[in-house]
């Protein structure tokens, strides 16, 4: 509703890494436009992931040394 359409659900930096990450459901899809927007995240160097739970996150930022 007051979100720009294509930008992940989180966006945050640190430790001066900026990461993104796209929430879904079990079952959720992600559109073209997120998609897309990912990619141009993770090609300027940054972390960007479609996570469906808490722990997915975790490992993520586990595997980046941010955790």
């Amino acid at each position: 509703m007051y979100g720009t359409a294509g930008i992940p659900d989180i966006i945050a930096c640190v430790n001066g890494r900026f990461i993104a990450f796209e929430i879904k459901t079990p079952s959720g899809k992600t559109t073209k436009l997120q998609e897309a927007t990912i990619r141009k995240i993770l090609n300027a160097g940054g972390v960007a992931a479609i996570v469906h739970s808490v722990d997915e996150v975790k490992v993520i930022l586990e595997k980046h040394g941010l955790l």
